[in-house]
């Protein structure tokens, strides 16, 4: 049985992985400087695993924290998957691949193999990331904005008359109130953005394109963006069980 991880900015995933698949998913929210006693809670019903497949875009000190758990209750060490020039019919588009992060890299080779099309690629996290992919599995490249939370914290702070707005739904038009402006507007934003993508991209592949999206906040953004989008939650874990599957 294989561990796969995916160490996101705000939250840890995790399933179980064998010949027959994929065990339900769990996800937390952690707090990087100390998340232990959540791995503590979470990792003590598993049984050791033969493998511990990892993504982390959360820096040295997170998987450093998490290989030493490992080596204390399992003894072994974490695989931290890195980015590669091609993997599973994919080429990346970056000259240097250490620019790229590995959970759009694992999220790019899961849509190819699932696909087999040019695709829209989008992952609603901390930031957003929107990737690109022919329909020759060439990557073509991405882009990356500031996820609604960032974006919102950005006027608490550099303005004075508006705060946080707390819990406020997501609509489309326009608000009545300040805390809706914002909530609203910072979703209508990336929502745009994306349009604008996938209508360049449509152009390009007459139109045969797979639009995919993930990430914590895919919820909201999905129903503002006026084309059709497959919601695929666990689309870094799908790329780590490529590569736990071998055969590249």
């Amino acid at each position: 049985m294989n561990l796969l991880v995916d160490i996101g900015n705000s939250r840890i995933k995790w399933a179980r992985h064998d010949a027959a698949g994929m065990s339900a998913h769990q996800a937390v929210f952690y707090d990087k400087s100390d998340f232990t006693d959540l791995l503590d809670t979470g990792w003590k019903i598993i049984s050791p695993p033969d493998r511990i497949l990892v993504s982390n875009v959360a820096g040295k000190n997170v998987a450093a924290k998490l290989a030493h758990w490992a080596t204390k209750h399992w003894q072994m060490k974490p695989e931290f998957v890195e980015v590669t020039n091609t993997a599973y019919g994919v080429k990346n588009a970056y000259a240097d691949i250490s620019q790229l992060g590995i959970d759009r890299w694992l999220a790019v080779i899961a849509t190819w193999n699932k696909y087999h099309s040019a695709a829209c690629i989008v992952d609603c996290g901390t930031a957003i990331t929107i990737d690109g992919l022919g329909d020759t599995g060439q990557h073509l490249g991405g882009l990356i904005i500031p996820g609604r939370e960032i974006m919102q914290q950005a006027l608490f702070q550099q303005t004075h008359a508006i705060s946080e707005p707390g819990d406020v739904t997501v609509n489309s038009g326009f608000a009545n109130n300040t805390a809706q402006g914002v909530v609203t507007g910072c979703s209508m934003a990336i929502a745009a953005l994306i349009d604008r993508i996938v209508h360049d991209m449509c152009s390009e592949f007459d139109e045969k394109l797979t639009c995919v999206i993930t990430g914590g906040g895919a919820d909201d953004i999905i129903n503002l963006v006026s084309y059709e989008f497959v919601h695929e939650p666990h689309l870094v874990m799908q790329g780590l069980s490529l590569i736990a599957g071998g055969n590249s």
